[in-house]
């Protein structure tokens, strides 16, 4: 039986294999950088640099010092959310928020008081910017934007969004999860404050790296105090960037690992990257019509996730029996995003997600219909 892998809006495999050199190499000389004056602290402090301005270039960052190395959009979220307080006291979040974000708004707003509104003005017929330009008539001190549904694929049109929550004067924050790697994004042209991206997705680098980006006038409070090689004598974090956000032993293997993704995206291009994802969404998206299967997110400008329900059956269990019988990898459920579903009516039953990515085919697409046409002529 040969495997199909078709999850990569959880995590990207297979990796290039100049990712697993990279990693595998740095974890061979593993020190810790900036923690001494040996050669392999030498060497391990080098790597991250070189690895910090891959990054940056990547996003368009002029200083890479504002790029800090975290374990993933999570940590990246919550590093936001709990190091704005208490600066800032309203918060209005755009789009239909992966739990690494919707909770931690929760429980400010539980344990702290903070004012959050939840908006969702991308519609079946388009933006409703007149709902968004209410939301942002409150005086939000934050404006938090998933810039692509992790359910359905859709993308919200950022640029646009990002100009106007600045000109209401709030600062603006970018859950970039399912973008980074697939669609162009330069984090300085946008104007952003804060971005959260994960390195284990789109930009084909190991599980538990991930960054986040802080604007050169933007601060947070940092929510982790430890060593950082540098200013040891004072008992606060240093102000210095990135030290000031990085304390603890850096995670070398994964940035090793993450520039390593980023490279081959460079040699590849993000469009070429793109295309071949949308013509694989577009193929599934033609059988699953054939199957008379309910579909998610079918039209818009989207990234390459698409959902679906099929046949009356718990999306859970349709992703069971497609790994066991047919060794299809997908995900069934909610997506770690139950606000997506209540507004698709798909709580109890959640969805299919089907999540292609670079490596795979047209033939790995073809697999899926074919398995999902034997199972609606086994239930007649």
């Amino acid at each position: 039986m040969k495997l199909v892998y078709l999850d990569n809006a959880a995590t990207s495999w297979p990796k290039p294999e100049s990712v697993y050199l990279a990693t595998d190499h740095a974890l061979r000389r593993a020190a810790n950088p900036g923690r001494g004056g040996h050669r392999f602290s030498r060497d391990a402090a080098a790597r991250v640099l070189e690895a910090r301005e891959v990054v940056a270039n990547f996003f368009g960052v002029s200083d890479s010092r504002n790029i800090i190395f975290t374990g993933g959009a999570t940590e990246s979220l919550n590093m936001i959310i709990y190091g704005i307080l208490p600066a800032a006291r309203s918060i209005v979040s755009v789009g239909c928020e992966h739990n690494a974000l919707w909770r931690p708004l929760c429980d400010i707003a539980k344990r702290f008081g903070v004012k959050v509104e939840y908006v969702s003005p991308l519609k079946e017929q388009g933006f409703a910017w007149a709902e968004y330009e209410q939301a942002l008539a409150t005086g939000p001190d934050l404006v938090t934007i998933t810039h692509a549904s992790n359910v359905t694929g859709k993308v919200y049109p950022l640029a646009e969004m990002a100009r106007m929550a600045k000109a209401a004067g709030a600062l603006v924050c970018v859950d970039a999860a399912q973008t980074a790697g697939v669609v162009p994004l330069d984090f300085q042209e946008l104007n952003l404050d804060f971005a959260a991206f994960p390195g284990h997705k789109g930009l084909l680098g190991p599980q538990g790296i991930g960054g986040l980006y802080i604007a050169p006038e933007a601060d947070l409070l940092p929510w982790r105090l430890g060593g950082t090689g540098s200013h040891s004598a004072v008992p606060e974090a240093p102000r210095l960037r990135p030290e000031r956000f990085e304390a603890g032993t850096l995670n070398v293997p994964g940035i090793a690992g993450l520039a390593a993704g980023i490279e081959y995206l460079n040699a590849r291009g993000l469009e070429a990257v793109s295309q071949h994802e949308l013509r694989l969404r577009q193929r599934a998206i033609a059988g699953l019509r054939q199957l008379e299967a309910d579909i998610y997110g079918e039209n818009g400008n989207v990234v390459g996730v698409l959902s679906f329900n099929f046949a009356g059956m718990d999306s859970s269990e349709l992703a069971y029996i497609l790994d066991d019988e047919f060794g299809i990898c997908l995900r069934g459920g909610l997506h770690c995003s139950p606000r997506t579903h209540q507004s698709l009516g798909t709580m109890g039953p959640g969805t299919v997600r089907m999540s292609p990515g670079i490596f795979n085919t047209n033939e790995d697409i073809d697999a899926l219909l074919s398995a999902l046409e034997q199972l609606k002529s086994r239930a007649r």
